[in-house]
């Protein structure tokens, strides 16, 4: 292979990867990445478990209690994290069922 096609197939690399990183289910995945990363730092994520076995030994209602309390008394800068975590969460999972479904199912949505 000639250096020229080596330059050439490396650019052709290159671009495609960048393609591939910056594409919508990618950039969707980075929006759920971050989001987790700023839970972490906004929650004592250990605390909210701890609380949470502790709710749910107290049965559902307990637990559907403390879900709503925590959410409801949280910072709104954790609230809206949640959100986005939430939201594009749902949102890469409908792109890997719509990825995951057979070619005709792809065509008929």
């Amino acid at each position: 292979m000639s250096k020229i096609s080596q330059q050439v197939m490396a650019s052709v690399a290159v671009i495609y990867a960048a393609r591939k990183a910056s594409g919508p289910t990618a950039l969707k995945l980075y929006t759920l990445m971050l989001s987790i990363w700023g839970i972490g730092k906004l929650v004592w994520v250990s605390k909210v478990f701890e609380n949470f076995l502790v709710a749910g030994k107290s049965g559902m209602t307990a637990l559907s209690n403390y879900l709503l309390v925590a959410l409801e008394h949280a910072h709104i800068s954790v609230q809206l994290t949640l959100a986005v975590f939430i939201i594009a969460g749902v949102w890469l999972l409908l792109d890997l069922a719509r990825a995951a479904a057979p070619r005709s199912a792809r065509f008929a949505a």
